[in-house]
């Protein structure tokens, strides 16, 4: 949780409250020390009151399972991504990430093992995307992450990768984990967000249904 609220609440106060201090100061020569006394107070309900800012800019922003970004911040931070990329003459990959078989691993295991899924492969995103990237769950068990685009190459590896480490995520959870992963461009497929959504979506299943059928092809 950042301290903008905090800190801007208390530098504003204080800042008040001293010029309020050095007025009567110049203008009577003397400060009352019940002024001086009320710098604590001042200061505590300033950052009471930042915190309840702060708290509520957080959760608006954030999913409350798995810290990430949440739908609504994606919605609103997308123009601002598109519009910087287009200044630039740059590309954005966007990419839907979707948990296979989640359905059945809640039955099978339980509610509280489907979240822990969800948190693990939460973690892994945010350890392999940029900083600069939007990371977020979309819903269900369904992320997004949005970012620049350099190439081809480095877009199918980055999948690639994102695969297998979450495949890895079977071992330490002892439940079965893989994901489907699907891309689209801006602004290549489409400018608008839910256009690209739809793209990278279809694209997802289209991975999906392309690794079930080689589950039943005969060797």
């Amino acid at each position: 949780m950042k301290y903008f609220g905090r800190l801007t609440t208390t530098g504003i106060v204080l800042l008040v409250h001293t010029s309020y201090i050095i007025y009567y100061y110049f203008r009577d020569g003397t400060v009352d020390p019940a002024d001086l006394l009320g710098y604590p107070l001042f200061v505590f309900l300033s950052w009471w009151a930042g915190l309840q800012y702060d708290r509520a800019k957080y959760y608006s922003e954030k999913d409350t399972l798995t810290q990430l970004y949440n739908r609504r911040f994606v919605t609103e931070s997308y123009g601002r991504m598109a519009a910087l990329a287009q200044r630039n003459g740059a590309r954005l990959y966007l990419m839907v990430i979707d948990c296979d078989n989640f359905k059945e691993i809640n039955d099978k295991y339980s509610h509280h093992t489907g979240d822990q899924v969800l948190q693990a492969i939460s973690r892994l995103l945010v350890r392999h995307t940029r900083q600069s990237d939007i990371t977020a769950r979309w819903g269900g068990d369904e992320f997004v992450v949005i970012g620049q685009y350099k190439d081809e190459e480095g877009l199918q590896a980055m999948l690639r990768r994102l695969e297998a480490e979450c495949a890895r995520l079977s071992g330490e959870l002892g439940v079965p984990v893989t994901v489907s992963i699907g891309s689209s461009l801006y602004p290549d497929d489409s400018a608008d967000l839910f256009e690209l959504i739809q793209t990278a979506d279809r694209r997802m299943y289209q991975a999906k249904a392309a690794k079930k059928s080689s589950l039943h092809l005969v060797p």
